[in-house]
């Protein structure tokens, strides 16, 4: 099934908060911002390229609370706050994603630091771009950024189940797969970046769908029954859809470079500029 709807969405009626976060002492701007997430306090937990605070976290109204980090990371990439409220961090310079308790504590790591392997491979990234962390706790880590073209699965403590992808534009392959996420109903969803859609599978990896009108989708994030789609590349706009049907519903316009979303309890949406050193806060 193939669904490319082209009928024009709404223009979003949002605004930006201007200043939204106060920086901490030595912080005067954001470095190249390329994860952002809430948890369920909302509290906002940003990763952004600065050696001295990688990982920063602000509450809804933008009061620092803390960060962590230094040193960690090579290339900082995405972010994701999990179901049971642990902070995930990629590093697509290393190879490797990072499982964090809320205040910065080291609790696992995927991957081996500095060393590449295959599609194939059961403890090393060649691609490292995206983490996404079902509800029975199982890991879906999106290999993507590189030479690698795969879904790699893990369980909960770490150890590798099975993967699925490959290079091709077929159903089931991937060219650039950049970001994932998944639905209340375990359906994972995966921005196939240069293939220029979004490919939806089940928790296996079975392919269901695949959607086509989201431009060159660059970041995921699924909130309630809406899945937030970045797309990043020439059109530089933040696209909402329903996620049983992929009908875009609402556009915002204006981005520049973006690469991850999110959506905190009341709505508010914080985008991650990586080329625009920015997070954006949007509010009705």
């Amino acid at each position: 099934m193939f669904i490319a709807l082209l009928a024009p969405a709404a223009e979003a009626q949002y605004r930006v908060v201007e200043n939204w976060a106060q920086f901490p002492a030595g912080v005067t701007k954001w470095g190249a911002a390329t994860g952002v997430d809430v948890d369920s306090q909302d509290n906002v937990y940003v990763l952004h390229r600065n050696e001295a605070m990688p990982v920063m976290v602000f509450d809804r109204n933008g009061k620092f609370l803390r960060a962590w980090g230094q040193g960690l990371f090579k290339t900082t990439h995405f972010l994701r706050v999990d179901p049971f409220g642990f902070v995930w961090v990629t590093d697509r310079g290393d190879m490797q994603a990072f499982k964090f308790s809320p205040e910065g504590r080291l609790l696992m790591t995927l991957g081996k630091k500095g060393v590449t392997g295959d599609n194939t491979s059961q403890d090393t990234f060649n691609g490292m771009a995206d983490v996404a962390v079902a509800k029975n706790g199982d890991v879906f880590i999106a290999d993507g950024e590189g030479p690698n073209t795969r879904v790699a699965k893990f369980s909960g403590d770490g150890k590798f189940i099975d993967w699925w992808g490959g290079k091709g534009t077929g159903p089931g392959q991937f060219d650039v797969p950049h970001s994932i996420a998944i639905d209340s109903k375990g359906r994972v969803y995966v921005a196939d970046r240069s293939n220029n859609r979004i490919q939806i599978f089940d928790e296996n990896g079975k392919f269901l769908n695949q959607w086509t009108n989201f431009g060159t989708p660059w970041g995921l994030f699924i909130k309630g029954d809406l899945i937030y789609v970045v797309d990043g590349t020439e059109n530089n706009r933040l696209l909402v859809a329903g996620i049983e049907d992929g009908r875009v519903r609402e556009t915002i316009g204006g981005l520049h470079n973006a690469t991850a979303v999110t959506v905190d309890s009341h709505g508010a949406i914080y985008v991650g500029e990586v080329n625009g050193t920015n997070v954006k806060k949007f509010v009705r």
